[in-house]
C-alpha cells in the first residue's frame, strides 16, 4: 500500500468554512490552539475516505452551523496513481482517477480494496489523542487498544455470540416442547368443536321448516291487506275529489257574482267617457295655440338667459384682470428689493467661502470623533480605564500561560509520584513473602529488618499519598485561577476593540486641536442659512418676473372683454324684436296670454284620451260578457261530477270494512316480525358454525404442527447444539492461539523500535500475562542488561520512547511491515519537559523513516522537527489555516 496525502479542501466542515490544506513528504506538522479546528481536518480526511459510518460520526454534527451542507475534496496517491475524491453530505461522491467511480458506498469499497480496510486505517494509520498516553500510564487502557487492533476481542465477540445462539435454541426447544405438552388437550377441544357444529346444524333445520309454514302465511295476509290498502286509498282519492268538487263549485259561483258586478260598473264607465269625447272637441283649438305659444316663450326665455349668463361672464373677467393689474405692479415694487437683496448675500457668501470649505475637509473626522467619544461613554469607560483594562488582560494571558505549564508539571509529578508509589507498594509486597534474604538490599533477611525497611516503605507511600493530597489542593486552586483568568480573558476582544477606538480618537484629537471647531460650525451655519436663502430668492425673483411680463397682455386682455360685451347687448335686443313681431308689446304681456290658454290646455291633456279608453271600455265589456257564459257552462259540469263521484262512493263503503283492514294489518305484522326473528336466529346460528368450523381447522393445524415441533425438538438437541458447542470450543481454542501468536509478534517489533530509540540501552521489550487479585492482567516489562525489569523503573523520556514503540508495533501488526503514512492526533497532552524533549527527538530521528507523517499538536516544540508547519486559528467564529516556515 503506496498512500501519500496531497491535499484536502473543505468546506462548511465542522468549525471550517473554507480551508485548503497541503500535506507534502516528511513531516507535516497541523499546530494551533486547542478548539482551534486541528483535529478536524483530520476527521475530514477519515471521512472523504471511509464516509461517516466508519468514523464513527453523524452527517448532522459534521455540518458548520447556518450552513446547508458540507463538501470534502481530498487528493492523493496510491501506488504512484493520482485520486480525488469529492464528498457531499447530501449524499453525492464522485472518485476520479483511472477510473470514474461515483456514489458513497462504491467509493467506499474501492478504498477498503485499493488502500485497506476501515479498521486497519483507524488503527494502524490514525493514532487518535490520548492513545500513547494510555499506553503509557493506564494498564487497562493499554490492554484494551492492544486487544482492539490486534483483533483479539473479535474472537472474544464470537465465542460470547455462539453462547448467545446457545442459549437462544435452549430457549426455542423449551418453547416447542411447552407446545408439545398441549397435545392431549387439543384433541378433547376437536372433538367437542364437532359435537358443538353437530347440534347446531340439527337446530338450524328445525327453525327452517318453522320459516316455510310461517312464510305461507304471511304471504297470504300480505296479499289481502294490500287489497284492502288499495280500496282504502281509493276511498280517500274519491273523498278528496268530492272536496275538491264541492270547492270548484262554491268558487265559480262566486266568480259568476264578480263577472255580473263588473259588468255593470263598466257599463256605467262607458256612458262617462262618452261625454268626455264631445268635450274634447270644444277645447282642442285653444290647447294646439298653448303649445305654439309655450314653444315661442320657452325659446325666448333660453336666450335671454344664455345672454344674461355670458353677460355676467364678461363682468367677472372684467373685474379678474382689474385685480391681476393691480397685484403686477405690486410685484415690479417686490422684484426691484429682491434684486438687492441678492446682491447683499453674494457679497457675503464670498467673504466667508473659504472657511466654509475648511469645515467641509474637517467635518467628517469631527463626527468620528464624536460616535467614538459618544461609544466609549455610553459604556461608562474612560480612555484611562480601557488602558487599565487592557494591562490586566495582558497580566491575564501572562497568568494563562503559568497556569498551563504548572498544569504540565503537575501531571508529570503525579505521574512521578504514582510510579514511585506502585514500586514501593510492590517493595513492600515482595518483602512480605521474601524469605532467606532481603529482595532489596541482598543481605541477609530477618524480623527486624524486615520490619525495619517495612515501615520505610510504608512512611515512604504515606509521604507520597500526602504529597499526592497536596498536589490535589494545588491543582483546585490552579482550576480557580484558570477559571478567574478565563473570566477575564472572555473579554479581550471587546477591549482590543475598544482600545483600537481609544487610539483612533486620539489621533482624531491631535488632528483637530489646532483649529477652532465651533467658529468654523458657526461660519458653516452661517453659510448654509444665506445659500438657503438666496436660493429663495432666486426662486422668488424669477416668479415675480414672469408675472411683470404679463402687463401687456392684461390690457389687451381687458379690452376684448369690452368689446364682447357690447356684442351681447345687441343679441338681446334682436330676440325682443320676436317676441313684438307676434303682436306683444314686452314678454309681460306675452306671458299673460299664455297665462289665460294654460286653464284649456289642461283640460284638454285630461280628455285626450277618452277616444281610445272608450273603445278599450266597450272591448273589456264583451270580455266579461263571454266569460260569463263560460262559467256558467263549467258549474253546470262541475256539479254532474259531483253526482257521479258520490255513486262511486257508495259502492265502495259496501266491500270495505275498516276493522278487517286493521285486523289482517296487524297479524300480517306480528307473524312477519317472527319470521325475521326465525331467519335471523338461523343466520347467528350459521355465523357459529362458521366459527367452530374454523376453530376446529385451528385446532387441526396445531395438532399438525406438533410432529414439525417434535422434529425440530430432536434436531436442536441432538445435532445442532451440541455442533455449536463444538465450533464455540474451537473458537476458544483459537482465540488463545492467535492472542499468543500477536503478542509475539507486537513484542518483536516493540523490542526493534525500543531498541532502536533508546540506543541499545534497552534490548528489548516482553508482555507477560500476570493475576493480581483474581484477575489476569497484560502488563509490560523491559529487558536491560539481561534482566527483565518493570517499566517503573524508566525515565520520563523512555517512557514516551516506549509508549510511541507500542503504538508503532500496533501499526506494523496490523499492516504487516513498513508504515507508509503515519497521523498522530495530540500525541503530547500532559507531557513533562522531558517528554516533550523526547517526542521531538523520535519525532526528528526516526519518525523520518516513515514517507508521510502527519502530527496534529498544541505543542509549539515540534515546530522544530517539522518539515512542514500549518497552523489554525479560530477566528470569527471559523477556523483559518496558514503555512509557517519550518525551522
Amino acid at each position: 500500500m503506496g498512500l501519500l496525502l496531497k491535499e484536502i479542501h473543505i468546506k462548511n466542515f465542522r468549525s471550517h468554512s473554507d480551508s485548503k490544506v497541503e500535506f507534502d513528504t516528511g513531516i507535516n506538522l497541523i499546530a494551533g490552539r486547542n478548539g482551534a479546528g486541528k483535529s478536524s481536518i483530520l476527521e475530514a480526511i477519515l471521512v472523504a475516505l471511509y464516509g461517516p459510518r466508519p468514523a464513527g460520526l453523524k452527517k448532522n454534527e459534521l455540518v458548520r452551523m447556518n450552513s446547508s451542507g458540507y463538501t470534502i475534496n481530498l487528493k492523493f496517491e496510491v501506488n504512484g496513481d493520482s485520486i480525488t475524491i469529492l464528498r457531499n453530505s447530501n449524499g453525492e461522491a464522485r472518485l476520479s482517477g483511472r477510473e470514474i467511480i461515483e456514489g458513497d458506498s462504491s467509493i467506499s469499497q474501492w478504498v477498503e480494496r485499493h488502500i485497506c480496510p476501515s479498521h486497519i486505517f483507524t488503527g494502524a494509520i490514525y493514532v487518535r489523542q490520548g492513545e500513547i498516553d494510555s499506553i503509557i500510564r493506564d494498564e487497562e487502557g493499554r490492554e484494551k487498544i492492544i486487544r482492539k487492533i490486534t483483533r483479539i476481542e473479535d474472537y472474544e465477540n464470537a465465542w460470547k455470540n455462539l453462547g448467545t445462539i446457545i442459549r437462544m435454541l435452549e430457549r426455542e426447544k423449551d418453547n416447542y416442547l411447552s407446545f408439545l405438552s398441549q397435545e392431549e388437550e387439543l384433541r378433547r377441544q376437536k372433538e367437542e368443536k364437532r359435537a358443538e357444529i353437530e347440534s347446531t346444524r340439527n337446530l338450524v333445520c328445525e327453525i327452517r321448516s318453522k320459516i316455510d309454514e310461517l312464510g305461507k302465511d304471511v304471504e297470504n295476509l300480505k296479499k289481502r291487506n294490500e287489497e284492502l290498502e288499495k280500496l282504502r286509498k281509493e276511498l280517500e282519492r274519491l273523498n278528496s275529489d268530492l272536496v275538491r268538487v264541492a270547492g270548484e263549485l262554491k268558487a265559480y259561483e262566486e266568480k259568476i257574482r264578480m263577472l255580473e258586478n263588473q259588468k255593470k260598473d263598466v257599463e256605467v264607465g262607458i256612458r262617462e267617457l262618452e261625454k268626455n269625447v264631445e268635450e274634447l272637441k270644444e277645447v282642442k283649438p285653444k290647447a294646439e295655440a298653448y303649445i305654439e305659444l309655450e314653444r315661442l316663450h320657452s325659446e325666448v326665455i333660453k336666450r335671454v338667459k344664455e345672454v344674461e349668463e355670458k353677460e355676467k361672464g364678461v363682468e367677472e373677467e372684467t373685474l379678474r384682470i382689474k385685480t391681476e393689474l393691480e397685484r403686477v405692479k405690486r410685484d415690479y415694487e417686490s422684484l426691484e428689493v429682491v434684486k438687492k437683496r441678492i446682491k447683499e448675500i453674494e457679497l457675503d457668501l464670498e467673504k466667508i467661502e473659504g472657511d466654509f470649505k475648511l469645515w467641509e475637509e474637517i467635518r467628517g473626522k469631527f463626527e468620528r470623533y464624536r460616535s467614538l467619544k459618544a461609544q466609549i461613554e455610553e459604556k461608562g469607560y474612560t480612555a484611562e480605564k480601557i488602558a487599565r483594562m487592557y494591562e490586566a488582560i495582558q497580566k491575564a494571558r501572562d497568568e494563562e500561560k503559568k497556569i498551563r505549564d504548572a498544569f504540565e508539571k503537575l501531571a508529570a509529578k503525579r505521574s512521578s509520584l504514582i510510579t514511585k508509589a506502585k514500586q514501593y507498594q510492590k517493595a513492600v509486597d515482595e518483602l512480605k513473602k521474601a524469605v532467606g534474604s532481603c529482595p532489596t538490599c541482598g543481605r541477609e533477611l530477618d524480623e527486624e529488618h524486615r520490619r525495619e525497611i517495612l515501615e520505610r516503605y510504608r512512611s515512604e507511600i504515606k509521604r507520597i499519598k500526602e504529597e499526592l493530597g497536596k498536589l490535589e489542593e494545588v491543582e483546585k486552586r490552579l482550576g480557580e485561577k484558570k477559571e478567574i483568568t478565563e473570566k477575564a480573558l472572555s473579554r479581550q476582544e471587546s477591549v482590543l476593540r475598544y482600545k483600537q477606538l481609544v487610539e483612533e480618537m486620539k489621533r482624531l484629537e491631535e488632528e483637530l486641536g489646532s483649529v477652532d471647531i465651533e467658529k468654523l460650525r458657526r461660519v458653516s451655519e452661517e453659510y448654509e442659512r444665506l445659500r438657503e436663502e438666496l436660493g429663495k430668492l432666486v426662486g422668488q425673483e424669477k416668479i415675480l418676473k414672469s408675472s411683470v411680463s404679463r402687463l401687456n397682455e392684461l390690457n389687451e386682455k381687458l379690452k376684448e372683454a369690452k368689446s364682447r360685451k357690447d356684442r351681447l347687448r345687441e343679441v338681446r335686443e334682436k330676440v325682443l324684436e320676436a317676441v313684438k313681431e307676434r303682436g306683444f308689446e314686452s314678454i309681460e304681456e306675452f306671458e299673460e296670454e299664455l297665462e289665460k290658454l294654460r286653464k284649456d290646455y289642461n283640460r284638454w291633456l285630461e280628455l285626450k284620451d277618452s277616444e281610445r279608453r272608450l273603445e278599450e271600455e266597450k272591448e273589456k265589456l264583451g270580455r266579461i260578457e263571454v266569460e260569463l257564459r263560460n262559467v256558467k257552462e263549467e258549474l253546470k259540469r262541475k256539479a254532474e261530477e259531483g253526482s257521479r263521484i258520490e255513486s262511486e262512493l257508495e259502492g265502495l263503503r259496501k266491500i270495505y270494512s275498516e276493522e278487517e283492514h286493521k285486523r289482517v294489518s296487524e297479524e300480517f305484522l306480528r307473524k312477519s316480525k317472527e319470521l325475521y326473528g326465525l331467519k335471523n336466529r338461523v343466520e347467528v346460528l350459521e355465523n357459529n358454525i362458521t366459527t367452530l368450523e374454523r376453530d376446529l381447522r385451528y385446532i387441526e393445524n396445531q395438532i399438525t404442527l406438533l410432529e414439525d415441533y417434535r422434529r425440530k425438538v430432536e434436531v436442536i438437541e441432538k445435532k445442532v447444539i451440541p455442533e455449536l458447542t463444538r465450533i464455540r470450543e474451537k473458537f476458544r481454542k483459537y482465540r488463545n492461539i492467535v492472542a499468543e501468536a500477536a503478542m509475539k509478534e507486537v513484542e518483536r517489533y516493540a523490542s526493534e523500535i525500543f531498541e532502536e530509540l533508546t540506543e541499545g540501552k534497552y534490548s528489548g521489550v516482553r508482555l507477560k500475562k500476570v493475576t493480581e487479585r483474581g484477575k489476569e492482567r497484560l502488563r509490560v516489562f523491559v529487558v536491560y542488561q539481561g534482566e527483565e525489569r518493570d517499566i517503573g523503573f524508566l525515565s520520563g523520556g523512555e517512557m514516551i520512547a516506549l509508549g510511541l514503540a507500542f503504538r508503532l508495533a500496533l501499526s506494523m501488526f496490523m499492516i504487516r511491515g513498513r508504515i507508509p503514512l503515519l497521523i498522530l492526533d495530540e500525541p503530547t497532552p500532559y507531557l513533562d519537559e522531558e517528554r516533550r524533549r523526547k517526542l521531538v527527538d523520535i519525532t526528528t530521528n526516526y519518525l523520518r523513516k516513515i514517507p508521510q507523517v502527519i502530527i496534529v499538536s498544541h505543542d509549539d516544540e515540534l515546530k522544530d522537527a517539522a518539515d512542514r508547519v500549518i497552523f489554525v486559528d479560530y477566528q470569527g467564529g471559523t477556523s483559518r489555516v496558514r503555512y509557517v516556515e519550518a525551522q
